[in-house]
């Protein structure tokens, strides 16, 4: 085999291009982490392309392990450890040695330790690091030296655990009426549907609303609320019951918002509900949240951001300490961006800690912690026994007061970095909203590393989109000149809206000495804008103003989302040259 880096050989085979690697060595940089595992997480190119492109370009087999059975004498040769570490799976021996599995076949220092281990020469073969891992599993077997260890453990029979409120008196309710109506098959039926239909149609909630003659059901699918149908107000009662109980909620309780939890498994995807009530007065309101962990880890490259931002943005997290704050409304992304950075930051020798309301997605070699104010586990509470645990990162759901704020950006000054979120409209108003709060400036300036803004629009739906000439108008408006535009007429894909699915829009501030200054002086937002703007800070206009011409979405989806007002007369007008994507992900 040709001794090339990995990287050599994506580039030149066309998977990747050097901007891409030099982001993915940002991240590598100070980690035990493959360079081929960060170009996948990135989202820059998948097991499936890899695998081929290394047979590909070494010249050697590409193969399916499944459809090998080695034996155990086989299997010894290569102990079930190493084998997990090092991504290897030997399959077969002969007079010529071992064939020998690897999802990185240019890990010579692996392939050197199996020579000398065995004695015998190796013959790689390339699989997918997934088929590889799978294979091991179900070759190997689980270990039982844990189930040994544990029996020789002393029982301590005298020790008894009580649960707090055990023999606490409960109160006994008379529910019989409320459950045998919404346990009826019709209202189950009605039920399952409103829920299943709104997860085929892609939606990110369901509005189940009460009106003075009906009940109105709408679901949010790519931002936007659309009406789906009614349903007769007399079976109201039955239908908010049987939501409640599959969320585990009190169904005599009316009065009082609450909140629960549940789960749906639909054409073998599991989907998370989060269940809201809120008491109007023509009946409860309910608010389901559709959280799809097949779709809510997405690669920080299919994200939408392009790559101006994407590698300042990893020189900020792959920082040992300081805080990241990542800032918009609520619906914005945010917490799918923070999800999309720690997958890049993991790593076995950090210990990452995420507090969170509610833990959204499961993510694995992280700890994460669910808030619960109903007890007083506040984040400003979590933040300080999490503290005592030694973490290298901590994300924090949301900066909501100044005492999760100091405790944050203390943090951040000694040792930890800090990733969070604020609810402010961009990047320099995050500044001002930290301030207003109570954080003093001087914390505002030693902690913060950069701020990243991001809102969400709709993409055109790419089965009905046609080019269209730019409007004559947009000068008139003091909006930049536009070389092309286009739009969606409208399909049965994206039900006749033209668009279909959302990307983000981003704006990312860089802290340097001139604006920590200025911070420090409490100077005014416009001020702080010129400064930035100085430093060649883009504007969230700008970006989404970029994929218009790219084509990606319209000039109507931005000017109704995006706040335009800071969009600077200077320099010259034109449109910065497109930025490569590999892909870009729907949210």
């Amino acid at each position: 085999m040709i001794k090339k880096k990995l990287g050599e050989i994506l580039i030149d085979a066309g998977n990747i291009t050097q901007h891409q690697l030099e982001s993915a060595l940002l991240i590598q940089r100070g980690k035990k982490k493959k360079i081929g595992k960060i170009l996948i997480e990135l989202g820059y190119i998948n097991e499936e392309q890899m695998a081929g492109t290394l047979a590909k370009q070494l010249s050697l087999p590409l193969i399916n392990c499944a459809s090998h059975t080695p034996s155990r004498d086989i299997l010894n040769l290569i102990s079930k450890e190493t084998a997990e570490q090092k991504h290897v799976l030997p399959l077969e021996k002969n007079a010529d040695g071992i064939v020998m599995a690897m999802a990185d076949p240019l890990d010579w220092r692996t392939i050197n330790d199996v020579i000398f281990q065995t004695g015998a020469k190796v013959k790689v073969v390339v699989a997918q690091e997934s088929n590889i891992i799978n294979c091991i599993e179900k070759l190997y077997g689980s270990s039982e030296v844990t189930w040994d260890i544990l029996s020789e453990l002393p029982a301590h029979d005298e020790v008894e655990f009580v649960k707090e409120g055990q023999g606490e008196e409960q109160e006994n309710v008379n529910l019989q009426t409320l459950y045998k109506e919404s346990e009826a098959s019709p209202i189950v039926r009605l039920v399952t549907n409103i829920i299943a239909d709104a997860v085929n149609a892609g939606s990110s909630d369901i509005h189940i609303e009460p009106r003075e003659q009906h009940v109105q059901v709408r679901y949010r699918i790519d931002g936007n609320l659309k009406n789906i149908h009614n349903f007769s107000k007399r079976i109201r009662d039955s239908v908010i019951s049987r939501i409640k109980i599959i969320s585990n909620l009190d169904i005599t309780n009316r009065r009082f918002p609450q909140d629960g939890r549940s789960t749906l498994r639909l054409h073998n995807k599991t989907v998370d509900l989060r269940i809201s009530t809120l008491p109007s007065i023509h009946g409860e309101i309910i608010v389901i949240r559709l959280l799809d962990s097949t779709t809510g880890l997405i690669p920080l490259s299919h994200l939408g951001i392009s790559d101006s931002i994407i590698k300042p943005l990893i020189e900020i997290f792959n920082q040992p300490q300081g805080m990241l704050l990542v800032t918009g409304p609520t619906g914005s992304g945010k917490t799918t961006t923070l999800y999309s950075i720690l997958l890049q930051v993991r790593s076995e020798t950090k210990n990452i800690i995420t507090l969170e309301e509610p833990v959204e997605y499961k993510l694995k070699e992280i700890t994460q912690v669910g808030i619960n104010e109903a007890i007083d586990f506040t984040f400003s509470n979590a933040l300080r026994s999490v503290l005592r645990q030694g973490p290298d990162i901590v994300m924090v759901g949301e900066v909501r007061d100044l005492d999760t704020a100091e405790i944050a950006a203390r943090s951040a000054l000694t040792g930890h970095l800090v990733l969070s979120t604020l609810h402010t409209n961009d990047t320099i108003s995050s500044i001002t909203r930290l301030i207003d709060i109570g954080l003093a400036p001087f914390l505002v300036t030693a902690a913060v590393s950069g701020i990243l803004a991001q809102r969400l629009i709709r993409k055109i739906c790419p089965d009905c989109k046609i080019k269209i000439p730019p409007p004559d108008d947009l000068l008139r408006f003091n909006l930049p000149p536009l070389s092309k535009t286009y739009k969606g007429e409208g399909c049965s894909k994206c039900n006749h809206t033209g668009y279909k699915g959302r990307v983000g829009v981003y704006e990312l501030l860089v802290m340097n000495t001139n604006l920590r200054k200025l911070i420090s002086s409490r100077t005014d937002e416009d001020e702080l804008w010129k400064c930035a703007r100085e430093a060649s800070t883009r504007t969230m206009f700008e970006d989404a103003w970029t994929k218009v011409e790219e084509g990606i979405t319209t000039i109507d989806e931005v000017i109704s989302r995006i706040p335009y007002h800071e969009i600077p007369q200077e320099p010259s007008k034109h449109i910065p040259e497109k930025d490569t994507h590999k892909s870009i992900t729907t949210y």
